[in-house]
Order: C-alpha cells, then sequence, then structure tokens
C-alpha cells in the first residue's frame, strides 16, 4: 500500500487550531472525559474520520459551547468535514438505557479490582466502564464498530504492553466480561450491529433503539427493594 492511500491522521493539537483553542486545553479536556480508548501514555493521535476521531470532536463541540473561541471559518486543509456531534452513540445509549431503567448511570466509572495492562512505570490504572448502575449492580457497555471490526492504521500501533491497539481492545473487552460477575455485577454490551446504523457504523437514532434496549434490560427494569 503506498504512503498516499493510507488513511491521514490527525493530532490533537491540529483538532484544537481549527478551533482556535489552545492544545493544552483541549489535551486537559481529553483527559478528563476518560476516553476509553486512550491510555495515558500515548500521543492524542487518530485516523481522520474513525469513532475515536468524533469522540474528540465531541470534547472540542463541549469546549466551545462552554465559551471558547470558535474560528469565523476554518482552514480547509484542517476542516473537520462534518460538525462535532451534539454527544456520541454511547452518550445516545447511555441515555436511553436510564430512561428504561428509571435511573441515571455513573459515566465512565472505575473499578478498583479491573485494571489494565501496565504502562510505563509499571502502574495498573483502572478501566473505565461505559455506565454502572449501583442499586442494580449493573454495567453497561455499548460497543462501537471499532470492537468487532478493525481500523485500519490506528488498530495495528502498539501499546507499551507490546500488542496492537485492536488487541488490547478486545482484551479490555473480554477482561470487562470476566472480572465484573466474579464480583456481583452483571454486564449487558450492546452492539452498534443492534441498531440501525450506516455503513461507518455510526447510529440513525431511531424510535426502534428504545425498544430494544427496553427488550434486553427488562428483567433489571423492574422495581428494587424498597422503592
Amino acid at each position: 500500500m503506498s504512503a498516499a492511500s493510507l488513511p491521514r491522521t490527525v493530532t490533537a493539537a491540529e483538532i484544537a487550531r481549527t478551533a482556535g483553542i489552545d492544545p493544552k486545553t483541549f489535551r486537559a479536556a481529553l483527559r478528563r472525559a476518560n476516553l476509553k480508548w486512550h491510555a495515558h501514555y500515548e500521543r492524542w493521535e487518530v485516523p481522520f474520520g474513525s469513532a475515536e476521531h468524533h469522540d474528540m470532536s465531541d470534547v472540542l463541540a463541549s469546549l466551545t459551547l462552554s465559551g471558547k473561541p470558535a474560528p469565523t471559518s476554518l482552514p480547509r486543509t484542517r476542516s473537520l468535514q462534518s460538525a462535532p456531534r451534539g454527544s456520541s452513540d454511547e452518550t445516545w445509549i447511555i441515555g436511553l438505557c436510564d430512561e428504561v431503567l428509571g435511573e441515571q448511570a455513573i459515566r465512565q466509572h472505575r473499578f478498583p479490582f479491573l485494571t489494565g495492562d501496565p504502562g510505563a512505570t509499571g502502574r495498573r490504572s483502572p478501566l473505565p466502564v461505559d455506565a454502572f448502575y449501583p442499586a442494580r449492580k449493573l454495567v453497561i457497555e455499548f460497543h462501537e464498530i471499532q470492537h468487532s471490526q478493525p481500523v485500519a492504521h490506528f488498530d495495528k500501533r502498539q501499546t507499551v504492553s507490546g500488542v496492537s491497539r485492536g488487541e488490547q481492545r478486545r482484551h479490555y473487552d473480554e477482561l470487562r466480561r470476566k472480572v465484573l460477575p466474579q464480583h456481583g455485577i452483571d454486564i449487558v454490551v450492546f452492539d452498534y450491529s443492534e441498531f440501525e446504523h450506516t455503513t461507518a457504523g455510526r447510529l440513525r437514532r431511531t424510535s426502534r433503539d428504545r425498544q430494544i434496549i427496553a427488550e434486553r434490560l427488562h428483567c433489571y427494569a423492574k422495581p428494587r427493594n424498597g422503592d
């Protein structure tokens, strides 16, 4: 494959500058967002147009909406090509789960017993989960397309633990499925393929989405003791 045919990558600094935001401010916001696909020791560099790029654009949108200056026009060579989404597909699905269950989940919760591979210093950081409902002892994960299909170029990058990003993601997905039940916590995984979606794996967000979720979470939607 020629260099010209490889998917272009984009960095956090490039994305920030297109919106007139200081790159350091943007990177700090990205760290606060706890995006589970990013390890703390790796660069903020993703394939242009990927799901990870969309996640970073969501964080950018939160900064611009909070009063940070945005440019009147974007340089053509740095254009994001699409307006940042108001919310990610993960946020959409977890929001529907909140409605079905009648309570709001703790987003990006981290359990001390669920940790990732050692980093450069040997420290193991707790892995985040998409949504945790403590009263129901339930974790919900939403898997976008990168969880089941390889993302060219990006997934091949090596992590500190010596495996590719794609292999690490699969390992962490399996770790959540295995470790959480050992601690009395159920886990329900929703995959993008269960819902109406585009060829790129983005959800179309139809009324059918809630019905699918309600059917899967039927046994968890029952009133809790004392309610």
